[in-house]
């Protein structure tokens, strides 16, 4: 039988993807999105991360989208496929009225530390799910001197990531932030009700300006959910002190370099 023409091919539906690599400012990014009318919204999710992060558990624990008899049933079929269970999520939610946004757990992906040791260096997740879903994706980056600041400061992360291995999965991820496309936290920080307009834009869900104030109270949100270093208010944070040497390891880099060039970052003096 021939294959249907495109204008007969049933649509597929739209699903929403939002990445950013690790303390770069995704939880408050993404506290400010979830609390929005008509999100809903998946933290930390990856096929690789279920253990950690299942998105069957946040769908019934966080919205009720799943009954304790619904998750009691898909455990006694066995396990289910990653792709399976956000199909299922995905249709939870539309009956709802709800638009399902993924916070991606792009930590694995191009960092790895301590989960993986080998990041593929790729967007898993969005693969995934491309095939089932017609993808709406947007990064968010940090200034990579700032975000290795604070990642290393991490239990899980201290003194097990050299910082050759981190600016390598930035330059990957900021190469894919600049094909998708990308805001940056530190003009969210400055001006978030606009940054947070245009992130609504990009996912094509609707901006709802009330977010500001709801969301230092949404919890429905994993990673440190303590928010911005200046409490309830959302603001520019001073940088933190980089020890002597570090900015020049860091200008002798390649790939920080190109990080910079590529997200349109400078190098402080």
């Amino acid at each position: 039988m021939p294959a249907l023409p495109p204008h007969r091919r049933a649509a597929r539906p739209t699903l929403r993807l939002v990445h950013h690599m690790a303390r770069s400012g995704g939880t408050l990014i993404s506290r400010c999105l979830g609390c929005m009318s008509g999100v809903l919204l998946l933290s930390e999710i990856h096929p690789l991360g279920t253990a950690q992060f299942n998105p069957l558990v946040q769908a019934q624990r966080w919205y009720g989208l799943l009954s304790s008899q619904d998750l009691a049933e898909l455990k006694a079929r066995g396990r289910i496929a990653f792709g399976d269970a956000i199909d299922l999520i995905y249709r939870r939610a539309a009956d709802a009225g709800q638009r399902l946004v993924i916070r991606d757990w792009s930590h694995l992906d191009f960092t790895g530390v301590p989960f993986i040791a080998n990041p593929a260096y790729r967007l898993l997740t969005a693969e995934a799910l491309a095939g089932r879903f017609e993808l709406r994706q947007v990064c968010t980056v940090r200034h990579p001197l700032d975000q290795w600041l604070s990642l290393r400061q991490l239990a899980v992360i201290h003194g097990k990531l050299p910082l050759g291995a981190y600016l390598a999965g930035y330059r990957r991820f900021a190469e894919q932030a600049c094909a998708i496309g990308f805001l940056r936290y530190e003009d969210f920080a400055a001006d978030p009700g606009t940054i947070m307009k245009e992130l609504c834009r990009r996912l094509e869900v609707r901006f709802d300006r009330h977010f500001a104030e709801r969301w230092s109270s949404y919890a429905f949100v994993t990673g440190d959910v303590s928010g911005s270093r200046g409490g309830c208010q959302i603001q520019p944070v001073p940088r933190r002190t980089a020890e002597a040497g570090l900015l020049d390891e860091l200008a002798a880099s390649a790939d920080y370099q190109a990080s910079l060039e590529l997200l349109g970052y400078h190098h402080p003096s």
